[in-house]
Protein backbone atom coordinates (compact mmCIF):
# COMPACT_ATOMS: atom_id res chain seq x y z
CA UNK A 1 0.00 0.00 0.00
CA UNK A 2 2.60 2.85 1.57
CA UNK A 3 5.68 1.94 -0.30
CA UNK A 4 8.37 3.27 1.73
CA UNK A 5 6.52 2.22 4.84
CA UNK A 6 6.22 -1.29 3.48
CA UNK A 7 9.51 -2.14 3.33
CA UNK A 8 10.56 -3.78 7.11
CA UNK A 9 14.15 -2.86 6.90
CA UNK A 10 13.24 0.71 5.60
CA UNK A 11 11.25 1.31 8.46
CA UNK A 12 12.87 -0.45 11.36
CA UNK A 13 14.37 2.52 12.97
CA UNK A 14 11.34 4.95 12.28
CA UNK A 15 9.73 5.86 15.14
CA UNK A 16 7.90 9.87 13.79
CA UNK A 17 6.74 10.67 10.38
CA UNK A 18 6.74 14.68 9.89
CA UNK A 19 4.74 16.47 6.84
CA UNK A 20 4.70 19.71 5.51
CA UNK A 21 1.20 21.15 4.91
CA UNK A 22 0.22 23.22 1.94
CA UNK A 23 0.50 21.54 -1.24
CA UNK A 24 1.84 18.50 0.33
CA UNK A 25 -0.82 17.36 2.29
CA UNK A 26 -3.22 20.21 0.87
CA UNK A 27 -3.91 21.54 -2.72
CA UNK A 28 -3.09 24.96 -1.16
CA UNK A 29 -2.61 26.57 -4.32
CA UNK A 30 -5.87 26.99 -6.11
CA UNK A 31 -7.64 28.40 -2.95
CA UNK A 32 -5.04 30.47 -2.24
CA UNK A 33 -5.45 32.06 -5.90
CA UNK A 34 -8.60 31.90 -6.08
CA UNK A 35 -9.13 34.18 -2.36
CA UNK A 36 -6.13 36.77 -3.71
CA UNK A 37 -8.36 37.36 -6.72
CA UNK A 38 -11.22 37.81 -4.35
CA UNK A 39 -9.51 40.07 -2.51
CA UNK A 40 -8.50 42.25 -5.34
CA UNK A 41 -11.66 42.42 -6.71
CA UNK A 42 -13.20 43.67 -3.67
CA UNK A 43 -10.23 47.01 -3.84
CA UNK A 44 -10.90 46.94 -7.72
CA UNK A 45 -14.67 47.65 -7.00
CA UNK A 46 -14.07 50.06 -3.86
CA UNK A 47 -11.56 52.13 -5.57
CA UNK A 48 -11.70 52.06 -9.36
CA UNK A 49 -8.28 50.37 -9.52
CA UNK A 50 -7.72 47.88 -12.38
CA UNK A 51 -7.77 44.40 -10.73
CA UNK A 52 -4.75 43.28 -12.28
CA UNK A 53 -2.58 45.99 -11.06
CA UNK A 54 -3.89 45.03 -7.52
CA UNK A 55 -3.26 41.55 -8.19
CA UNK A 56 0.23 41.67 -9.26
CA UNK A 57 1.12 44.46 -6.45
CA UNK A 58 -0.31 41.47 -4.21
CA UNK A 59 1.83 39.06 -5.15
CA UNK A 60 5.18 41.14 -5.54
CA UNK A 61 4.52 41.78 -1.78
CA UNK A 62 4.00 38.07 -1.04
CA UNK A 63 6.77 37.04 -3.30
CA UNK A 64 9.00 39.61 -1.03
CA UNK A 65 8.52 38.42 2.05
CA UNK A 66 7.98 34.22 0.91
CA UNK A 67 10.60 32.19 2.02
CA UNK A 68 13.15 35.46 2.53
CA UNK A 69 11.70 36.81 5.20
CA UNK A 70 12.23 34.75 9.40
CA UNK A 71 9.98 36.53 10.67
CA UNK A 72 6.89 34.50 10.94
CA UNK A 73 4.63 37.57 11.30
CA UNK A 74 5.65 38.71 8.17
CA UNK A 75 3.27 35.85 6.39
CA UNK A 76 0.50 37.73 8.23
CA UNK A 77 -1.85 38.55 5.13
CA UNK A 78 -2.96 41.86 6.83
CA UNK A 79 0.75 43.44 6.02
CA UNK A 80 0.96 41.64 2.82
CA UNK A 81 -2.42 43.51 1.88
CA UNK A 82 -1.33 46.96 3.85
CA UNK A 83 2.01 46.58 1.84
CA UNK A 84 -0.21 46.25 -1.35
CA UNK A 85 -1.94 49.60 -0.62
CA UNK A 86 1.05 51.44 0.30
CA UNK A 87 2.64 50.30 -3.05
CA UNK A 88 -0.13 51.29 -5.42
CA UNK A 89 -0.93 54.14 -3.26
CA UNK A 90 -4.69 53.70 -2.33
CA UNK A 91 -5.81 54.99 1.01
CA UNK A 92 -8.68 52.82 2.61
CA UNK A 93 -10.35 55.95 4.08
CA UNK A 94 -11.03 56.71 0.65
CA UNK A 95 -12.91 53.55 -0.34
CA UNK A 96 -16.45 53.94 -1.20
CA UNK A 97 -17.06 51.03 1.05
CA UNK A 98 -15.72 51.31 4.88
CA UNK A 99 -13.30 48.96 5.05
CA UNK A 100 -9.87 48.20 6.75
CA UNK A 101 -7.38 45.77 6.78
CA UNK A 102 -8.37 43.84 10.20
CA UNK A 103 -11.96 42.97 7.65
CA UNK A 104 -9.82 42.10 4.43
CA UNK A 105 -7.49 39.93 5.84
CA UNK A 106 -10.49 38.33 7.75
CA UNK A 107 -11.98 37.85 4.68
CA UNK A 108 -9.43 36.40 2.66
CA UNK A 109 -8.85 33.70 4.64
CA UNK A 110 -13.12 33.06 5.24
CA UNK A 111 -13.13 32.69 1.76
CA UNK A 112 -10.04 30.86 0.87
CA UNK A 113 -10.37 28.25 3.70
CA UNK A 114 -13.79 26.37 2.31
CA UNK A 115 -12.06 26.30 -0.78
CA UNK A 116 -8.86 23.77 0.36
CA UNK A 117 -9.15 20.72 -0.61
CA UNK A 118 -6.53 17.45 0.84
CA UNK A 119 -4.78 15.67 -2.32
CA UNK A 120 -7.06 12.76 -2.87
CA UNK A 121 -4.73 10.39 -1.24
CA UNK A 122 -3.85 12.28 1.79
CA UNK A 123 -6.33 11.29 4.18
CA UNK A 124 -6.06 7.51 3.58
CA UNK A 125 -2.05 8.09 4.33
CA UNK A 126 -3.02 9.78 7.61
CA UNK A 127 -5.50 7.05 8.54
CA UNK A 128 -3.23 4.25 7.57
CA UNK A 129 -0.53 6.03 9.55
CA UNK A 130 -2.18 6.65 12.82
CA UNK A 131 -4.16 3.47 12.60
CA UNK A 132 -0.88 1.16 12.73
CA UNK A 133 0.33 2.63 16.01
CA UNK A 134 3.76 2.40 14.61
CA UNK A 135 4.06 6.07 14.18
CA UNK A 136 4.36 9.62 15.84
CA UNK A 137 2.84 12.17 13.41
CA UNK A 138 3.87 15.46 13.13
CA UNK A 139 3.37 18.57 10.61
CA UNK A 140 5.57 21.00 10.51
CA UNK A 141 4.61 24.08 8.53
CA UNK A 142 5.17 27.77 8.37
CA UNK A 143 3.26 30.30 9.87
CA UNK A 144 -0.13 32.09 8.47
CA UNK A 145 0.66 35.31 10.34
CA UNK A 146 -0.30 32.87 13.85
CA UNK A 147 -0.75 29.77 14.70
CA UNK A 148 -4.52 30.10 15.16
CA UNK A 149 -5.26 30.22 11.30
CA UNK A 150 -3.19 27.38 10.47
CA UNK A 151 -5.10 25.46 12.89
CA UNK A 152 -8.42 26.84 12.03
CA UNK A 153 -7.36 25.20 8.48
CA UNK A 154 -6.39 22.20 10.03
CA UNK A 155 -9.63 21.48 11.61
CA UNK A 156 -11.80 22.51 8.92
CA UNK A 157 -10.59 19.99 6.93
CA UNK A 158 -10.84 17.38 9.44
CA UNK A 159 -7.08 16.49 9.90
CA UNK A 160 -5.89 17.86 12.98
CA UNK A 161 -6.72 14.79 15.15
CA UNK A 162 -4.01 12.67 12.82
CA UNK A 163 -1.00 14.86 14.47
CA UNK A 164 0.47 13.96 17.55
CA UNK A 165 2.35 17.48 17.17
CA UNK A 166 1.29 20.46 15.21
CA UNK A 167 4.39 22.49 14.73
CA UNK A 168 3.96 26.05 13.01
CA UNK A 169 6.82 28.59 12.80
CA UNK A 170 5.10 30.83 15.67
CA UNK A 171 6.37 28.14 17.71
CA UNK A 172 10.09 29.04 17.27
CA UNK A 173 9.76 32.47 16.28
CA UNK A 174 11.42 31.78 12.87
CA UNK A 175 10.17 30.89 9.53
CA UNK A 176 11.62 27.63 7.56
CA UNK A 177 14.16 27.31 6.29
CA UNK A 178 15.54 27.82 9.50
CA UNK A 179 16.83 24.13 11.26
CA UNK A 180 15.59 25.81 14.56
CA UNK A 181 12.63 24.36 13.09
CA UNK A 182 13.54 20.57 13.26
CA UNK A 183 15.32 21.12 16.49
CA UNK A 184 12.13 22.16 18.37
CA UNK A 185 10.52 18.78 17.39
CA UNK A 186 13.01 16.83 18.08
CA UNK A 187 13.28 18.23 21.75
CA UNK A 188 9.21 18.03 21.42
CA UNK A 189 9.40 14.23 20.65
CA UNK A 190 12.53 12.96 22.68
CA UNK A 191 13.78 11.52 19.16
CA UNK A 192 16.87 11.60 17.13
CA UNK A 193 17.04 12.85 13.36
CA UNK A 194 17.48 9.00 12.36
CA UNK A 195 14.10 8.14 13.54
CA UNK A 196 12.36 10.92 12.01
CA UNK A 197 11.21 11.39 8.09
CA UNK A 198 10.32 14.83 6.97
CA UNK A 199 8.24 15.04 3.69
CA UNK A 200 7.60 18.32 1.60
CA UNK A 201 7.07 19.70 -1.66
CA UNK A 202 10.30 22.27 -1.13
CA UNK A 203 13.15 20.48 -0.66
CA UNK A 204 15.30 24.02 0.17
CA UNK A 205 12.65 24.85 2.54
CA UNK A 206 11.68 21.60 3.47
CA UNK A 207 14.16 19.23 3.69
CA UNK A 208 17.75 20.29 3.40
CA UNK A 209 17.56 20.94 6.91
CA UNK A 210 15.88 18.35 8.03
CA UNK A 211 18.73 16.30 6.21
CA UNK A 212 21.58 17.77 8.30
CA UNK A 213 19.72 16.84 11.23
CA UNK A 214 19.32 13.49 10.23
CA UNK A 215 15.52 12.70 8.74
CA UNK A 216 15.09 10.82 5.81
CA UNK A 217 13.46 13.41 3.07
CA UNK A 218 11.28 12.73 0.84
CA UNK A 219 10.20 15.42 -1.80
CA UNK A 220 6.52 14.90 -3.03
CA UNK A 221 5.89 16.26 -6.70
CA UNK A 222 2.03 15.96 -6.80
CA UNK A 223 1.31 19.37 -7.67
CA UNK A 224 4.58 19.76 -9.82
CA UNK A 225 6.83 18.47 -12.62
CA UNK A 226 10.28 18.82 -12.05
CA UNK A 227 13.44 16.73 -12.59
CA UNK A 228 16.35 17.92 -11.20
CA UNK A 229 18.63 15.51 -8.70
CA UNK A 230 19.48 16.61 -5.20
CA UNK A 231 22.24 15.26 -2.89
CA UNK A 232 20.05 16.03 0.07
CA UNK A 233 16.77 14.05 -1.28
CA UNK A 234 16.35 10.98 -0.20
CA UNK A 235 13.12 9.83 -1.56
CA UNK A 236 11.48 11.54 -4.44
CA UNK A 237 7.71 10.86 -5.15
CA UNK A 238 4.53 11.53 -7.41
CA UNK A 239 1.89 10.83 -5.02
CA UNK A 240 1.62 11.22 -0.90
CA UNK A 241 0.22 6.92 -1.23
CA UNK A 242 4.25 6.26 -2.22
CA UNK A 243 5.36 7.26 1.33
Amino acid sequence: MIGFLNNKKNNKKLKLICFDIDNTLVDYGTAESEAEVHISEILSKSTGKNIMDILRAFNKIKNKYLHHDMDPKSFSRKLWIEKTLVLLDLKLSNLNKPVNTEMLEKEYWDYLIPRMKLFPNSLHVLEFLKNSGNYKIACLTDSDGNKEIKVRRLKNLDIDKYFDYIITTDDTGMNKPSIENWKYLLKLSGLKGEECMMVGDHPEVDLENAKKLGFITVWTKEHISVDVNIKYVDYEIKDIIEV
